[in-house]
């Protein structure tokens, strides 16, 4: 019944502003793929220059460094807008009134710049959870295509290893889906609290997430059906805001009531009662 309430709030939050959800929630996206397109013709531009005689010795290293600074601006520009629609989308779910571009005023330098690492150190979680969660699979994928190739093992036993290669994909891909839900706070944590240490804010996440990354990867597997509506691409002018406010609902459900209550604490006043002379 919560997730159902949780979905109905999420609908009643977007219902009027349907198509500025829609923008916002698809900016990320579109920002990635400008950026992607302008690091693509740098590269091109950079290949087509004559440098001249003193500068062409050191061209190519010229050229890499350009490239690789580039890269790591377009990286840190879709991370600040990527954090700029999730505190959109997190203020408008606690039911407050403010425009985009109001939030990009609010989100400061520090909190991109940390983002940006936390991202970084997620990606490189992801991949070390895939090669742990992955490896009993290729390891017996492995063994079978070992054992159809050079040993005369017989069908049964090839059946056997085909049949737990894909057993142990299956709860390998579950196992890392619903691991990697326990970082799905770091955005939260990143707007709420004066938080620089990127580590720490994966560990509050995790902290937060603990007993609810189950609840939340069923939560965020139950909207597969409006996903793949969006192949007929009008349901995306709904979906795509629906699916980013439902999931803002969620986490609110989880961290919310802790904000609320570190901003409502009051300073601790010490009084000395007068003393009644009799």
């Amino acid at each position: 019944m919560e997730k159902i309430y949780l979905k109905l709030n999420a609908k009643r939050k977007i219902m009027k502003n349907c198509m500025k959800y829609f923008f916002v929630s698809i900016f990320p996206f579109i920002s990635i793929f400008i950026l992607t397109g302008l690091n693509y013709y740098l590269l091109i531009l950079l290949n087509q220059t004559k440098f001249n005689m003193y500068i062409s010795p050191y061209a190519e290293y010229i050229s890499l460094s350009l490239m690789m600074v580039t890269i790591i601006l377009s990286f840190f520009v879709w991370r600040s807008v990527r954090l700029c629609a999730d505190s959109y989308f997190f203020i408008k779910s606690l039911n407050k009134k403010i425009t985009f571009s109001e939030v990009i005023k609010c989100i400061s330098f520090r909190q991109c710049f940390t983002f940006s690492l936390v991202s970084i150190i997620k990606f490189l979680l992801t991949v070390s959870w895939c090669a742990f969660y992955l490896f009993p699979c290729i390891a017996v994928s492995l063994l079978l295509l070992y054992s159809y190739k050079y040993q005369n093992n017989g069908f049964n036993i090839n059946l056997t290893l085909f049949i737990s290669s894909i057993a142990l994909l299956v709860i390998g891909v579950i196992s890392l889906y619903v691991t990697l839900k326990r970082y799905s706070m770091c955005s939260s944590v990143v707007l709420t609290e004066d938080e620089k240490n990127p580590i720490k804010i994966i560990e509050k996440s995790i902290s937060i997430m603990e007993g609810h990354s189950i609840e939340y990867s069923f939560y965020c597997l139950s909207f597969a059906g409006w996903i793949l509506s969006c192949i007929l691409i009008i349901p995306a002018f709904f979906v795509l805001p629906y699916i980013a406010m439902g999931k803002w609902c969620f986490k609110n459900s989880l961290g919310v009531k802790k904000i609320l209550k570190k901003e409502k604490e009051k300073p601790i006043i010490f009084y000395i009662n007068k003393r009644v002379e009799s």
